[in-house]
């Protein structure tokens, strides 16, 4: 199959991410099919791209002539059988929980072409394990990141018996829509970033834990080193600069103290039972209640796309 060839995507999960999805394909024209259980949270999701597409707008980078036209390729829908009737390109974005992909992914054996590419959102799970035998070949992982509207990385992860075609197809896919894919070849639970972001996290809260450094003061250490250094050096390169002499004597220093496997944090579970939980509650290592959860995302966006916009040369010229 040609990316000429996909005349319908059908996406499967209306939440967090769902909203974000759809909105990438049909901006790049696209029809989606965007499958709910619930109707309240299909509506919630069509206003959120709403809302995201008047962002584009306010940024003059698309027309307002072009939203509505833009939000017909949308069909919501509560029925799983019309979301995948006729579908060339799946994609999975439901809770994170095995057995429920289990059951999407048996219903949609029933129902879609031999032809259809299927593909999960899934963070860590092996959906590998339970997709039926004879759609492995036409599986991929193609794990985004959030806002996926926003975010250009995702990660298209090998199975066992994936197929290289349907790798070809997937990756181009999503370049035609101006996303930047990177392939696994092989699966390891959390692909590469939540690998790296895990080990990350370990450190910001041994620092946080012991009193080291703020939150804030963190945060700003990166933002201020590590974070625009690797959108020239990334992490690997990042060695041959320092030198891999150097990089060597330093994992041999007997002085540096390494972060315990700590899997309860208490300045992360600590704030987790007081109900802070980020962003959604209103604080978390932050304080946002002086705002609507609609303006914090917002905000966050259009920084984010500033961002991104700065540095199109250091990511797109490298694919």
């Amino acid at each position: 199959m040609k990316i000429q060839d996909v005349k319908k995507i059908a996406l499967f999960g209306a939440g967090t991410m769902g909203p974000g999805l759809a909105q990438v394909f049909v901006l790049a024209g696209f029809n989606v099919s965007m499958y709910s259980r619930k109707a309240e949270t299909l509506d919630k999701a069509l206003a959120v791209i709403k809302t995201n597409l008047n962002t584009l707008v306010e940024k003059g980078v698309l027309a307002r002539t072009a939203v509505n036209e833009t939000l017909a390729r949308i069909t919501p829908t509560q029925s799983i059988e019309e979301a995948a009737t006729n579908a060339d390109f799946v994609i999975e974005s439901i809770v994170e929980k095995l057995e429920e992909k289990k059951k999407l992914y048996e219903a949609l054996d029933q129902i879609c072409s031999n032809q259809t590419v299927f593909t999960s959102n899934t963070s860590y799970l092996n959906i590998f394990e339970v997709m039926p035998s004879r759609r492995l070949a036409k599986t991929a992982i193609a794990h985004w990141f959030a806002p996926p509207h926003v975010i250009p990385l995702v990660e298209v992860v090998k199975g066992p018996e994936t197929s290289q075609e349907t790798v070809d197809f997937t990756v181009e896919l999503l370049k035609s829509v101006n996303k930047v894919p990177i392939v696994m070849e092989r699966f390891v639970p959390g692909f590469c970033i939540n690998r790296l972001l895990r080990i990350i996290g370990r450190e910001v809260f041994f620092q946080l834990d012991n009193g080291y450094i703020t939150a804030d003061q963190l945060d700003l250490a990166v933002k201020a080193s590590i974070i625009p250094r690797a959108m020239v050096l990334g992490f690997v390169q990042r060695y041959d600069f320092t030198g891999l002499d150097l990089s060597a004597r330093n994992l041999q220093n007997a002085g540096f103290i390494e972060p315990p496997i700590d899997n309860a944090p208490s300045s992360l579970v600590e704030r987790v039972a007081r109900g802070e939980l980020g962003v959604k509650s209103g604080k978390g290592f932050y304080d946002y209640s002086d705002r609507k959860l609609e303006e914090v995302l917002k905000e966050r966006d259009q920084k984010l796309m500033e961002v991104f916009e700065n540095v199109q040369d250091l990511i797109y010229k490298r694919i």
